[in-house]
């Protein structure tokens, strides 16, 4: 999703009659790649539905779809697992209706019907085909479903499965990835552009100069998508620095505690210590001892904070459709940084204790 640029209202009627001007201009752009028009943008929550009639079945079944122009998919860089993509070659590729050339319900209605007999042809994604019956994707390819496309009381219009592609995320990744039909019938309220490694600034400002010379009387909206999509997850961010600021607030009173702690063993069990010295412990062993001692209750804090810290963290990755696996690495990782910064913590205390001369410990028994 990076190195594109989204451009949003391009429905207008002006920009309507202008788009495969706006579309060859903006594709034009020194670092430009592409650019295409689409009903959809990566971070959209639009979908629209269809209720798609499979031969063989006797119920239809309710399918996702989006309007995008030939060239969209290599815009986005969705592969194709089996046939092939829309494109310009084809005229049952497109069924698009210019509106403002029709006079009344009748003209559209003929054009409806003309489309109907032609026919159209469609691209589904992975799900889409297996939604649909089509295990493998080369067996989709060829195969003929009917649509409504222009609603439930015109024609049904046949249409052929030219090609099947792989899933795509358009949509939030706390939102599943649904099954979906690409076709083209106009309409776009948007454009996609894909740049090299030219200088986004550069790139998004022909876009502006471009956008000013064929609509000047409509506001450009456009944005990076990678923008776009870390707003997206903006809430998620500062909720994550919130609770790492509490965390490291509560690891510094924590070292306060064992410091203070430390402190006041080290001088209760001095004369145990000295005798230890006495008897022939070596600096290590006493070290171990008190490292040890504090050790004991970190490790009992871990293991009763470990269920509790994996059932509030399954939960929230709950909420997403595409998550990491939570295993016991991150929890075994942050028991032993949590050991490591207890016995650094003492440390200190442990040694100079173990270092101080038995006598001054055993000078008045």
């Amino acid at each position: 999703r990076s190195r594109l640029i989204q451009i949003d209202g391009i429905h207008s009627p002006e920009l309507q009659q202008k788009h495969q001007t706006l579309v060859q201009e903006i594709a034009r752009i020194p670092g430009v790649e592409a650019a295409s028009g689409t009903s959809i943008v990566p971070a959209s929550r639009q979908t629209l539905y269809t209720n798609v009639q499979v031969p063989g079945k006797s119920t239809p079944e309710k399918i996702g779809w989006y309007s995008v122009e030939p060239g969209f998919i290599e815009t986005m860089r969705v592969p194709l697992l089996a046939g092939r993509s829309l494109s310009k070659q084809f005229a049952k590729d497109a069924a698009r209706i210019d509106y403002s050339s029709l006079a009344d319900q009748a003209a559209l209605t003929r054009v409806q019907q003309s489309i109907a007999a032609r026919g159209l042809n469609i691209l589904l994604n992975q799900d889409a085909a297996q939604r649909l019956g089509f295990r493998d994707p080369a067996l989709a390819v060829g195969k003929q479903i009917s649509l409504p496309l222009f609603g439930e009381e015109a024609p049904i219009v046949p249409a052929t499965i030219v090609g099947v592609t792989a899933n795509s995320r358009f949509r939030p990744l706390r939102e599943p990835i649904e099954p979906t039909i690409y076709y083209d019938v106009g309409q776009y309220r948007r454009m996609i552009v894909r740049y090299d490694d030219a200088d986004p600034k550069e790139v998004m400002a022909g876009v502006e100069k471009v956008w000013r010379r064929l609509a000047p009387e409509t506001p450009l909206r456009a944005d990076f998508t990678d923008q776009k999509m870390a707003d997206l997850y903006e809430a998620d961010g500062r909720r994550g620095q919130i609770f790492a600021g509490f965390a490291l607030l509560a690891v510094a009173i924590a070292c306060l505690g064992l410091f203070g702690l430390a402190a006041f063993t080290a001088e209760r069990r001095t004369k145990e210590i000295g005798l230890r010295k006495v008897f022939g412990a070596r600096i290590r062993d006493i070290v171990r001892l008190l490292a040890w001692q504090f050790s004991k209750p970190v490790i009992v804090a871990n293991l009763i904070a470990w269920p509790v810290a994996w059932w509030v963290m399954r939960d929230w990755l709950n909420t997403f459709d595409a998550r990491i696996p939570l295993g016991p690495t991150p929890f075994v990782l942050a028991g032993l940084i949590a050991l490591a910064i207890a016995i650094g913590t003492i440390a200190g205390h442990a040694i100079k204790v173990a270092r101080a001369n038995p006598i001054h410990a055993l000078r008045y028994e």
